[in-house]
């Protein structure tokens, strides 16, 4: 879960909950400089979705993905991972401020402006961070014909349902311009995946897979009523599945980045010059 510190310098740097407003946060030159990533990233979405559709039109086919799926997947993976130490960098600066804010009352005056002062740094370069991550996963995506639908799909069942890391706190704090909080854009990222189960069902149904589809069905259900964020938790994928992940299992694992975890699904959107994630 993230912690008080970076929910809230984090809110302020990407405008309380995911809206970067250029011109209050940041000097005109350092915005622009900001946009870059970020223009390139939107430009990217734009050509992916037009291309291989968003994410809430992807229908899982029948079955646990194919060798090809899964590794089209891992190449994604191995296209965003030199990204990770920047996002690891920024992590461990939050860190320190924690740490420092809970040795004591008073914690020394001196490191404490130096905490600050790197996490200052950090939210300013984290913005254009993210950009740089959705331009990557989005251009890697494209060149391996997946589209985000079917690359969250698996981030999720692979990550978070077979290899059970917890799902990430993206509550950065309060509402952004359109009202939406990092709580509501983490419960549209579950009802989409919901809404995969249940073509994934439908498909294995009509694949005269019956008893396949309900157990598909029935996690969707619970899912549904739980305050999970991902099915099957602590394990129970399919056998299939798990066998479909279990054999590139060792790269699956290393290309995992806890750090960069929060931010790997998300979008990015432009109006004027305020660039919103979700």
């Amino acid at each position: 879960m993230a912690s008080t510190t970076r929910k809230w310098v984090i809110g302020c740097g990407l405008g309380c909950g995911g809206a970067i407003v250029l011109a209050i946060v940041v000097p005109l030159l350092f915005g622009l400089s900001m946009m870059g990533p970020m223009n390139r990233a939107v430009d990217a979405q734009k050509v992916l979705t037009a291309e291989l559709g968003d994410r809430d039109s992807f229908a899982p086919p029948p079955g646990a993905p194919g060798p090809d799926r899964i590794e089209a997947f891992l190449a994604v993976r191995r296209a965003v991972l030199p990204l990770c130490p920047r996002f690891t960098e920024i992590a461990d600066d939050f860190q320190r401020m924690d740490d420092l804010g809970s040795q004591s009352d008073r914690p020394d005056k001196g490191e404490m402006f130096r905490a600050i002062t790197q996490v200052s740094g950090s939210v300013l370069g984290i913005v254009g961070d993210i950009g740089e991550l959705n331009r990557t996963r989005n251009e890697a995506l494209l060149a391996e014909r997946m589209g985000l639908g079917e690359y969250t799909w698996l981030y999720i069942l692979v990550y978070h349902s077979w290899l059970g890391h917890p799902v990430p706190d993206a509550d950065h704090g309060p509402s952004d311009e359109a009202g939406e909080s990092g709580s509501r854009r983490l419960e549209k990222q579950k009802i989409s995946l919901i809404g995969m189960m249940r073509r994934h069902a439908a498909a294995l149904d009509e694949g005269g897979q019956a008893e396949s589809a309900a157990v598909w069905r029935d996690e969707a259900d619970r899912l549904e009523r739980s305050a999970d964020a991902a099915p099957f938790p602590g394990g129970g994928l399919p056998a299939e599945w798990e066998a479909a992940f279990a054999a590139r299992g060792d790269e699956l694992r290393a290309a995992w980045c806890g750090p960069m975890a929060e931010f790997e699904l998300g979008e990015v959107h432009k109006s004027g010059m305020s660039v919103h994630t979700e």
